[in-house]
């Protein structure tokens, strides 16, 4: 059988239809690849192709596989065709002939490049629908994210939270019965759901709302909804999961995490601020780099707090996400109004991605800035999480405007590089995520969950842990967050991909987790030891001193038999 003979055949994933159900069938390939895991859902019958280009319904990001590199077929039987591949494509370890079409069985492992895929098959009953398990959605928020990165796309995430929580089933299967089968829909926590709205814009995932708002409620349940949208309110999967669980709350969350201030529990954030304190007070521009969720914009608004311009606004405005078509009349004005710039004097504006602004608003810009004398008094903030100089080299990004932004750089860290201030941070979103649920107390990190949390890189960095927290605490029924209410998949995940011949020397084996656990609790007794040592016993200052509750430090005193001693005097 050649690929000419089935070249009439249906793609063999489903695409949006807002007109009605679409059935996906019960098998789905899972993708495995360096650093992301991805999955799709495969229709009854069709075609599915895969390759290294954005044409194909399976886009794969891995120089060793061609643009259009392999077929899988669907029906009844499934099989496999390498479309004559420069690097070729295995099953198990059997080569597949170029342009021959092979028989495959689900489970059967196919790699291509460093590159892993298998078709997986489940049991459906008949006019049921499935519900996922929140890893499950996250990686498929990543991978929308990735495919809407490469070409013009969006899509939509909404949250839905249901009260009381006795009502949840009923709104459960309503919410099911409302969507289209396209449509992910996850278990958040018990009585809160997250749905991906696949191919939907802003405007459609507002309709969509404003249908699930009056289809679930009634007089038993009280629902409410909020949506962001790609790439409008966010490009990455916590940034879009932090939006619209906000938005189901009226915003308060998100607001109060904005404007709680920075955690600093490590030399190189006390540094860092240190350094923004001194330039505050100056009218110099800033320039703040990091990667997405570090906390750049706590920075930003902490340079704004102590530059004498607090009492005037602080305007933040998304570069990102702001139309090329409306850039200029939001940015400058026009038709007698004022523009965003104008109209913040005397203040901040905080310019998020700034790297994305078009070419011609980046040379508006640049004349804005050498205008800019006492009498409109502007301060621009401007942040990135590219390599700017590197945009500047290949032509995205203006040298003039570069170096009228540069009066001086301040580099956020990633998470990874701060692991003192996890604790910390964790400490603060759990009281803030206890006073948003209404819980009397606020449950502590338990020792071996918190060695998951120290043994994860973090990606998604501090945004990524406030959403894993906030979680945690409303899965959390008792006075201790343990692994079985952390994303342990996720947290323990390694991807294991062949070597490359040539290039990077083989990876080092992970350190095991109990043997991360042990380290972690030992070096945490060490501490509480010579904390209480400090200040004499007094439990109160050694709870200061090492960044926690007094009470979460007693609970640590249980844990490791340790005395609790009495204050000298």
């Amino acid at each position: 059988m050649t690929s000419n003979q089935r070249d009439d055949q249906p793609e063999a994933t489903v695409r949006r239809s807002r007109s009605g159900r679409i059935g996906t069938g019960r098998r789905t390939l899972q993708v495995l690849g360096e650093g992301f895991h991805a999955s799709y859902p495969l229709a009854a019958t069709g075609r599915l192709t895969i390759g290294r280009s954005s044409e194909n319904l399976v886009p794969i990001d891995d120089p060793e596989i061609s643009r259009h590199h392999l077929v899988l077929h669907v029906g009844d039987i499934l099989s496999l065709e390498d479309l004559g591949s420069s690097n070729g494509s295995w099953v198990g370890d059997r080569r597949l002939e170029p342009r021959s079409v092979t028989t495959l069985l689900p489970g059967d492992p196919i790699r291509i490049g460093s590159t892993t895929m298998m078709v997986l098959e489940r049991t459906v009953e008949s006019g049921t629908r499935r519900l996922w398990n929140y890893d499950y959605l996250e990686a498929r928020i990543d991978e929308e994210c990735r495919r809407c990165s490469r070409h013009p796309a969006s899509f939509a995430l909404l949250h839905v939270v249901c009260q009381p929580q006795s009502a949840a089933p009923i709104v459960e299967r309503r919410l099911v019965a409302l969507l289209p089968d396209l449509d992910v829909v996850a278990r958040y926590v018990p009585g809160e759901y997250q749905v991906l709205l696949i191919g939907a814009d802003e405007a459609q995932a507002d309709g969509v709302v404003r249908r699930l708002v009056a289809g679930l409620g009634d007089e038993h349940a009280r629902v409410r909804v909020g949506a962001a949208a790609y790439p409008i309110d966010g490009t990455t999967c916590d940034e879009l999961v932090t939006r619209a669980a906000a938005r189901a709350i009226d915003g308060e969350l998100d607001e109060e995490i904005e404007n709680s201030g920075p955690v600093i529990a490590d030399a190189s954030t006390r540094e860092l601020y240190r350094l923004a304190e001194r330039i505050a007070p100056s009218r110099i521009h800033v320039l703040v780099l990091g990667e997405t969720g570090v906390g750049k914009e706590i920075l930003a608004e902490e340079i704004h707090r102590r530059s004498g311009r607090a009492d005037h606004p602080m305007r933040r405005i998304d570069c990102a996400a702001l139309p090329s078509e409306r850039a200029a009349t939001v940015l400058f004005g026009g038709d007698g109004t004022e523009g965003a710039l104008v109209a913040s004097r005397g203040g901040t504006v905080l310019l998020d991605e700034v790297c994305a602004l078009p070419l011609d608003i980046q040379a508006r810009l640049v004349g804005l800035l050498d205008m800019n004398d006492g009498s409109l008094d502007l301060r621009i903030v401007a942040m990135t999480n590219r390599d700017i100089e590197a945009e500047v080299a290949e032509g995205g990004f203006r040298e003039d405007l570069y170096f009228r932004l540069d009066g001086i750089t301040l580099t956020v860290p990633p998470l990874r590089r701060r692991p003192g201030e996890i604790e910390a941070l964790c400490e603060k979103f759990i009281a803030e995520a206890t006073r948003f649920a209404g819980r009397a107390e606020a449950p502590i990190v338990g020792s071996d969950a918190m060695a998951m949390l120290y043994g994860y890189p973090w990606p998604g960095n501090v945004r990524e842990l406030r959403n894993v927290i906030r979680r945690a605490v409303l899965l959390c029924d008792g006075d201790e967050i343990t692994p079985a209410h952390l994303p342990a998949e996720k947290l323990t995940a390694t991807f294991a991909s062949p070597s490359r011949e040539g290039s990077l020397p083989p990876a080092q084996p992970l350190q095991p987790l109990r043997e991360v656990r042990e380290h972690f609790q030992e070096a945490e007794r060490t501490r509480i030891i010579e904390a209480l040592d400090r200040v004499h016993g007094n439990q109160t200052e050694a709870a200061k001193l090492l960044g926690i509750a007094r009470r979460t430090l007693i609970k640590r005193l249980d844990a490791y038999g340790l005395p609790r001693p009495r204050k000298k005097v």
